[in-house]
């Protein structure tokens, strides 16, 4: 896997690319197609008209309605896209431009796409890679652009860039079965290291250390509502997120315990909601509960970290010299590199080992 600078160009003020992402240079995936059992097929009660609609229903997930759909302008923030029947139903236009960068590689780092075999965690790795690069275009493209001279309007920027982190994260399912359980616990801390620099930088201070609120820190939240309209849905489902890869194996950070500090006290001051965890809520907030929950459990000086996102890269690119790159996007592979581990190479009647010993 090459190594991916930190100091390569940065591309951030690129305008947005159309919707369509069909490149009429690319090689088109194998199509794959179900084996259906039809011994028992009259049997099978056919679905109703009703259960067919439920399925169509939504919401959808916004990341598999953007790249697709262009949506609606927000009427009071013009950096802001509204879509219809999604969750959330928000997005701002720069998490989007880079949200369908990454979303668009994704789908060609799985080998069963195009009706291949690698191994076992091909798919994990390339997920990891393209989260990767996206922790290293947040890296280059605003701190080491910025440097020391970070300011609050960098940080709105920052703050879109963890959205579409975010998302990245919430559209990756399998790189969390990687089999190098040390490399996971220091991806986890460079994610949580980002979203924990972005938010000091952007947040008064006294929102970390549950202290009353002066009338400048009140002024500095309703400026950041009104710039970032879906900031608590971003945290929201960070800490969703966060819920869900700290529950595999042993816990390695304690970003989370930062972010429900963060939800908790915004929820009181700026919504006028105190959330008890001790009242379990109705089922539309039970996913936040239990991820409010567990985070408050979490204390977080336990594992000694320092919360400095680029600190943490440069920590992980030492122990992972090949991190980022494209060296899983199989499109970037030769014709003669993808027939190698394809499965059509493989002759059932004749039984022919040959093809498994090559891998």
């Amino acid at each position: 896997m090459s190594k991916r600078r930190l100091d390569i160009e940065n591309k951030e003020n690129e305008p947005e690319q159309s919707s369509s992402f069909i490149d009429i240079n690319e090689s088109n995936p194998t199509k794959k197609f179900k084996i259906i059992d039809t011994t028992n097929i009259q049997q099978s009660e056919p679905l109703s008209v009703e259960e067919d609609n439920d399925e169509d229903k939504g919401p959808w997930p916004i990341e598999s309605v953007i790249q697709n759909y262009d949506g609606t302008i927000h009427p009071t923030n013009k950096q802001y896209i509204l879509y219809e029947n999604t969750k959330p139903n928000m997005i701002s236009k720069t998490a989007r431009f880079w949200s369908r960068k990454y979303l668009k590689v994704l789908q060609h780092v799985d080998p069963d796409v195009y009706n291949m075999y690698i191994h076992n965690d091909f798919v994990c790795y390339g997920e990891l890679e393209i989260i990767e690069n996206c922790l290293n275009d947040i890296a280059k493209g605003i701190f080491l652009k910025h440097k020391k001279q970070m300011n609050f309007s960098h940080y709105i920027f920052a703050f879109r860039r963890l959205e579409a982190l975010t998302i990245v994260l919430n559209s990756s399912h399998y790189f969390v079965g990687i089999d190098d359980g040390n490399r996971f616990d220091e991806i986890i801390r460079v994610i949580g290291a980002c979203y924990v620099t972005i938010l000091r930088g952007l947040l008064p201070k006294s929102m970390f250390n549950n202290e009353e609120l002066t009338d400048d820190d009140m002024k500095k939240l309703n400026k950041i509502s009104q710039q970032l309209p879906n900031f608590k849905q971003v945290i929201k489902q960070a800490l969703i997120l966060g819920h869900m890869l700290l529950s595999i194996g042993s816990i390695q950070s304690a970003y989370t315990n930062i972010l429900q500090t963060i939800y908790c006290t915004w929820s009181e001051v700026m919504d006028k909601i105190r959330i008890n965890l001790n009242e379990k809520p109705d089922k539309k907030d039970e996913d936040i509960w239990k991820a409010l929950k567990h985070a408050f459990k979490i204390k977080k000086n336990t594992f000694k970290e320092s919360f400095n996102f680029i600190k943490e890269l440069d920590l992980y690119s030492k122990t992972n010299p090949d991190l980022g790159g494209n060296s899983h996007d199989l499109r970037k592979w030769s014709k003669s590199q993808r027939n190698l581990y394809s499965l059509d190479n493989i002759d059932d009647e004749e039984e022919d080992e040959s093809f498994w010993f090559r891998l």
